[in-house]
């Protein structure tokens, strides 16, 4: 085995994808334009708070099993923190009133006929409607088309469900997308819903251990280096356009491109990768003690304000809002008083003074879900035999998040093997 994977992008997706090669036994480089690995997935120190925060506030859930893969892979499979059993705890702040939605074990979502499992006000009756118009749902049909719209259920679980998961709200988000979510969590019990959290940050546990396990297993990474374009020749590329120059591929090479929708439509526009993006705003706000959420959860989703969840770790509260094109322009000192309200509502706390924050806002967090832009996502295979796509906007049947990541990179791994092993039984054929 003689031949290069090379992996152009150093998120979440690059990743895994080079992660599997090299257990593999293959040789892979790894190519990251910006100075640092994780993409939209990273942490950093921010001086104004004086705390390493992370860019977005993610969860896994149990169900993510090739997540859980991951971490094991690069030795952080403890570094996680599960809520068990599953919780996930609501306050509407118009009303003061707080609920959790409590899936129970077993299968086929037995804990909704159970009154204080449910959202408060609802009946069995009502999740089984939406859930059956969800699983018969056409392609082009949104959240909004299939579940009932009047009534608590809609704007108390299948909006903030919709929001977090597929950062598309649900007038607009794919119906049929978020039937696979529900029929891999919800649908199979307490286990498989757990919400799992990353108490360290994103970087140390997610990204840091896996530069560290791809550099042991002799994986080159280089850091600044765009790619400017692929050259290719009958069916094959046969070559990468950096700043610095043109590196030749070798005959047996294979290139996966693990990049951002947008940087995709620049190096290889015929994969047609989605356009139109969603915004994420998150707000981390230092407090003088340690954060404790009503509930003593480390989530907490709220209704009724402008904040959606609200993430406890240590002496930091994280805000995030998804969907948020509609603030994405808003100052962030306006942004950050307004959050802080819903924030000190939320604590029990007269508003006060807003403690020290930092706004990050994503504006291209994840491709907008739709149904027509789920239909067009791409396959992983190009028209060159060699150049395979990764990404959580390729078509992985999961909506854009961590789990879809990592499960991106493992199967694009997969096809560039595949395509180097027949290129090198051709060349031995010969």
């Amino acid at each position: 085995m003689t031949g290069t994977l090379h992996v152009i992008g150093a998120g979440l997706s690059g990743l895994s994808c080079a992660l599997r090669a090299t257990a593999a036994g293959r040789k892979v480089a790894v190519y990251e334009a910006a100075g640092r690995a994780g993409g939209r997935c990273r942490s950093l120190h921010d001086e104004t708070i004086d705390r390493v925060i992370d860019n977005g506030n993610h969860m896994v859930m149990g169900a993510n099993l090739a997540t859980r893969a991951y971490l094991a892979e690069i030795g952080r499979a403890g570094a996680t923190s599960e809520i068990a059993p599953a919780s996930f705890p609501f306050l509407d702040l118009a009303s003061g009133r707080h609920w959790e939605v409590r899936p129970s074990g077993g299968l086929l979502a037995g804990w909704i006929f159970l009154a204080g499992r449910r959202v408060p006000g609802t009946r069995a009756g009502d999740y089984l409607r939406d859930a059956l118009r969800l699983a018969r749902a056409r392609g082009d049909a949104t959240v909004a088309d299939c579940v009932a719209r009047t009534g608590p259920l809609f704007e108390a679980l299948w909006q903030p469900i919709c929001r977090a998961v597929m950062n598309t709200d649900a007038t607009e988000a794919s119906a049929r997308l978020l039937w696979r979510v529900i029929a891999e969590t919800l649908l199979k019990g307490e286990a498989a819903s757990r919400p799992t959290v990353f108490p360290a940050g994103l970087s140390p546990t997610l990204i840091d251990p896996a530069i560290e396990t791809l550099r042991r297993r002799g994986a080159v990474l280089r850091y600044q280096a765009r790619l400017r374009g692929i050259e290719h020749y009958r069916g094959r590329a046969i070559g990468l356009h950096f700043v610095e120059g043109l590196m030749r591929l070798g005959a047996d090479d294979a290139v996966v491109l693990a990049v951002p929708p947008e940087a995709c439509a620049e190096l290889w526009p015929d994969a047609r990768p989605p356009r139109e993006s969603r915004a994420i705003v998150n707000a981390h706000f230092r407090l003088d003690e340690t954060v404790a959420l009503p509930g003593g959860r480390p989530i907490l989703g709220l209704l009724g304000g402008t904040a959606q969840w609200l993430f406890a770790r240590g002496d930091v509260l994280s805000v995030t809002v998804s969907a948020a094109d509609a603030i994405a322009d808003v100052a962030n000192h306006e942004l950050a008083v307004e959050l802080w309200s819903d924030c000190a509502k939320a604590l029990g706390r007269n508003l006060g003074r807003t403690p020290p924050w930092r706004i990050i806002k994503e504006r291209r967090a994840t491709f907008a879900q739709t149904p027509a832009a789920v239909a067009a996502r791409p396959r992983p295979e190009t028209a060159l035999a060699n150049l395979v796509l990764a990404g959580d906007w390729t078509d992985t049947d999961l909506p854009a998040t961590i789990e879809g990541s990592v499960r991106s990179g493992a199967a694009a791994a997969e096809r560039a093997l595949a395509a180097m092993a027949r290129a090198e039984a051709d060349a031995s054929a010969d």
